[in-house]
């Protein structure tokens, strides 16, 4: 860990993959199956699918089957509907420390979820996991039509965060932070990578941990 002046927080804010589970498999599985069935020889792989986490829906398409760009509706609405089948079949895999460690969180801070994720997609994890109960809000790009950054300060605004920290795994997780004035929290356990973050974590205890001691200022 890195973690470089500790600070107290009034919030913690979570991204979703890479951060707090990987459903990967699941999406992947779903992709396949929809190509299969509209006959496509196009196919994507788990690590493709990690490889554009956190990008909305559409330009994931864009970025793994540049082959098949522009993508008819037929197709977003075929990779949408049998990705949904494979979730709701395979579901994600929480990282391990994730659901002995929020629940941890919450009773200190006020916990959140960004994502550029779908609706459905969002909901299905809370569904699974049963973490809704210990979230203070959450919001995705498809149930806000909006990106990241502006999601990340709308929520600032909305539940009057002093000190927000943003917990993602990308560089554009990084990016998004500081757009809206929070300190950043790189989860080095997930899909992407950054250099030099000057907060950052090996695990998701480890994370717990050091947030749990921050509070005790």
């Amino acid at each position: 860990m890195n973690p470089g002046h500790r600070r107290p927080y009034d919030a913690v804010v979570f991204d979703l993959d890479g951060t707090l589970w990987d459903a990967a498999a699941a999406s992947a599985y779903g992709w396949n199956l929809a190509l299969e069935k509209m006959g496509v020889a196009s196919r994507v792989a788990v690590e493709d699918i990690r490889s554009v986490s956190g990008m909305p829906f559409t330009r994931c398409v864009e970025v793994l089957l540049p082959e098949l760009h522009p993508a008819s509706a037929e197709l977003l609405e075929a990779l949408d509907r049998s990705e949904r089948l494979g979730i709701s079949k395979m579901a994600g895999v929480l990282y391990e420390g994730v659901a002995d460690g929020l629940p941890r969180l919450a009773e200190v801070y006020g916990l959140f979820v960004v994502s550029n994720c779908p609706g459905w997609y969002l909901e299905e994890f809370l569904r699974v996991s049963g973490f809704e109960i210990y979230l203070s809000g959450y919001n995705c790009h498809g149930m806000s039509g909006k990106d990241k950054p502006e999601m990340l300060i709308d929520l600032r605004r909305r539940f009057s965060l002093v000190r927000p920290v943003y917990i993602g795994d990308t560089q554009a997780d990084g990016r998004a932070a500081a757009r809206a004035g929070m300190d950043f929290g790189l989860a080095g356990y997930g899909f992407g990578a950054i250099d030099g973050p000057r907060l950052s974590f090996d695990s998701f205890g480890e994370l717990v941990g050091y947030f749990l001691e921050a509070s005790r200022g």
